[in-house]
């Protein structure tokens, strides 16, 4: 009869050894990634406090789930201040740099750094942005008297001091501004104050009088040539 084969030696101390060690970085590297995950996670889960500048320069305080995406986020504020979301764009400002940051429009803002988002418009290349439509300056109808039975219409602003309008005045009734007086009326000839608006004095009319003429409340006051001398 044949002798039975010796049992299988056992497996080498040097092959379960390496097995081990293969086994422990593989749980570390399982755990640092479950690690990375809830950082992630928790950022995106957060709440984000943000200084919105819109276009015109205004400041207003948001709070942003973290979340929401860039993209989503633009609809939401266009929306909120009457805005084309098609016409606009997000720069996203970090704490500590305020400088712009990268992003794309799937973005979440919980992923990001921000502490400031300007809102602007987006100006189309080889265009220059249309500077905003000038409001037209209020104005009113002054009549203005001159050469006792003269008149004359000037539209002016009635809400700048009348200094302002002097040489419109003067335009218009041909007359010097070294020797204009603008008087309330022709009978006390009460000057008015040049630092006050018509409005603040309440008028639409004026008298328009040249220094080098004696002023009507004066001429009244003082006798007439024909009468003095006599008894």
């Amino acid at each position: 009869m044949k002798a039975r084969a010796p049992p299988p030696p056992n497996q080498p101390p040097a092959v379960c050894k390496v097995n081990n060690e293969h086994k422990l970085i593989t749980d570390h590297e399982m755990l640092a990634d479950q690690c990375v995950i809830t950082m992630k996670e928790n950022l995106i889960n957060r709440t984000v406090d943000l200084i919105v500048i819109l276009p015109d320069g205004e400041e207003q305080k948001n709070t942003v789930h973290g979340s929401k995406a860039v993209m989503d986020l633009l609809v939401d504020l266009c929306s909120r201040y009457r805005l084309n979301p098609a016409h606009h764009t997000l720069e996203l400002q970090s704490g500590g740099s305020q400088q712009p940051l990268s992003y794309t429009p799937n973005t979440l803002i919980g992923a990001l750094d921000i502490q400031k988002i300007l809102l602007k418009e987006k100006v189309p290349e080889g265009k220059t942005k249309r500077p905003p439509p000038k409001i037209p300056e209020k104005t009113m109808r002054l009549v203005v008297n001159y050469l006792k039975t003269q008149k004359a219409v000037v539209r002016v602003s009635p809400e700048v001091p009348l200094q302002s309008i002097i040489p419109a005045i003067c335009e218009k009734c041909e007359v010097s501004q070294e020797h204009l007086v603008l008087l309330k009326d022709t009978i006390t000839g009460e000057e008015l104050e040049l630092t006050k608006s018509l409005n603040e004095l309440g008028i639409k009319e004026l008298y328009a009088w040249d220094r080098k003429r004696v002023l009507p409340s004066k001429a009244r006051s003082e006798p007439s040539l024909n009468l003095r001398g006599t008894v």
